[in-house]
């Protein structure tokens, strides 16, 4: 009489136990060889999807303090531009204030005009050339927009923006005629109003380019929380990864002696039913 012995519950206990402390090594292996025990959506697959927006966080703000590094440079660029207008206008003013007095005669008059006249030149060529990366400045068409109406993306999410119009500079600069009475009558206040018009334009590019200096500091600070506390769920811990893994090879190699055991016990029992 034999008997075949179908079934082995140790030694199945046995295999899954092992194939369980195989898949437990895998994982404490996967994670010290990455150094992310976040490698496998399996392993947390909540905080994964908290870490995920945590880094995308962090690489947006990097991005958005990029654009507002290069907005402050084409704000410098465009502050340039107008400090030259600025300055040319200036001149004229004092040239004005030259002429108007009777102590010059026609002839002194229409040299000062000349000098004003290249002066006012020299504005109109700054207002239509000053540019950044090939975008103009100064007369009213730059933006994406190209009504001058310059637009930052200085944070990490959708509306996260900051924006600044800059008018045809060229359309301020004042026309002056220091050979006619009337001509010198009217330049003054013209010449004032022009100053006043760039002082103002110039106020604005300045507040806005220390307003954006303020959004990189504030922006950095959120940059390095978000990339601390991704840093915190996906970064092993070594040591105690380390302890795990000899922990895992152990019980993997103390089941692989319990499975051998129980298969010798059933062989055994075998042979004596046989």
């Amino acid at each position: 009489m034999s008997y075949s012995l179908n079934t082995n519950i140790s030694s199945q206990q046995s295999n899954l136990y092992a194939n369980q402390n195989s898949l437990n090594m895998n994982k404490s292996l996967s994670a010290l060889s990455s150094g992310n025990q976040l490698a496998q959506a399996a392993n947390d697959a909540a905080s994964l999807a908290i870490s995920d927006k945590l880094l995308a966080l962090v690489s947006g703000s990097g991005q958005a303090i990029q654009n507002s590094n290069e907005m402050v440079g084409l704000y410098q660029v465009a502050d340039g531009g107008l400090s030259g207008i600025e300055d040319n206008t200036q001149r004229i003013r004092v040239l004005t204030l030259q002429a108007s007095n009777d102590t010059l005669s026609s002839s002194d008059r229409e040299n000062i005009q000349k000098e004003i006249d290249a002066l006012t030149e020299s504005s109109q060529d700054i207002a239509s050339s000053t540019s950044f990366n090939g975008i103009n400045l100064l007369d009213g068409t730059g933006g994406s927009q190209g009504d001058g109406t310059f637009v930052t993306q200085s944070g990490a999410n959708s509306g996260d923006t900051q924006s600044i119009t800059i008018a045809d500079i060229s359309a301020a600069i004042p026309s002056v005629d220091v050979t006619s009475q009337a001509g010198r009558d009217a330049a003054l206040a013209n010449i004032d109003s022009s100053l006043n018009d760039f002082s103002n334009t110039r106020a604005t590019i300045g507040a806005s380019q220390n307003s954006l200096m303020s959004s990189i500091r504030n922006t950095s600070v959120s940059q390095i929380n978000a990339a601390s506390a991704a840093s915190q769920m996906r970064d092993v811990d070594f040591a105690l990864e380390s302890a795990n893994f000899s922990r895992q090879n152990i019980l993997a190699q103390t089941g692989s002696f319990a499975q051998a055991q129980a298969n010798s016990r059933n062989s055994n029992i075998a042979s004596l039913l046989g």
